[in-house]
């Protein structure tokens, strides 16, 4: 947060807004509406997504109204910079200033931007579950992460293990 805060900052809108890397760093100022908390992103699967960004995070979010509104959102050293890279060389940069981190921590391969995404989906997932059956947990669980489909959905959460199953030892007896 201190030593980076325009990392830090990315990795909440990874975390808090369930982007991908490379769809934050996609972002231009002009794609961030704070008056209706309204986020515009160049999606995977579609021209525009639109999310809402949510009070958690719009706080933290400085002031961009001076601000280029065709500059990117998260510049190479900091917020609202024009920067001549292609994405994926952006994506990449941010990476080895997680990479950093990750080492300055000892944490391993495993963990890297992305994870963030998963780990906050997984986290949103089970606090939903805890209160809505599984099914009504997917439903308001889509609308938050954008998943176009709810086969997209239960697919992902699959592959990140959102729900494990409780023990089935008894069914052996």
């Amino acid at each position: 947060e201190k030593h980076d805060p325009t990392l830090h900052l990315f990795i909440k809108f990874i975390s808090l807004n369930f982007l991908r890397p490379i769809e934050v760093c996609r972002l231009k100022i002009r794609d961030v509406d704070f008056k209706d908390k309204k986020l515009y992103v160049k999606a995977k699967n579609q021209p525009v997504k639109i999310k809402i960004i949510p009070d958690i995070l719009i706080k933290d979010i400085p002031d961009l109204s001076k601000m280029s509104p065709d500059a990117l959102l998260f510049g190479r050293f900091g917020i609202g910079e024009e920067w001549n890279a292609v994405e994926t060389n952006r994506r990449t940069e941010f990476s080895k200033r997680f990479k950093e981190v990750k080492d300055h921590f000892g944490l391993g391969e495993e963990f890297g931007l992305y994870s963030f995404r998963h780990t906050f989906i997984t986290k949103l997932y089970r606090k939903l579950r805890e209160q809505s059956s599984p099914n009504e947990t997917k439903s308001k669980l889509m609308l938050i992460t954008g998943h176009s489909t709810m086969t997209a959905l239960e697919k992902y959460l699959r592959d990140i293990d959102a729900e494990l199953p409780e023990d089935y030892s008894h069914l052996f007896k």
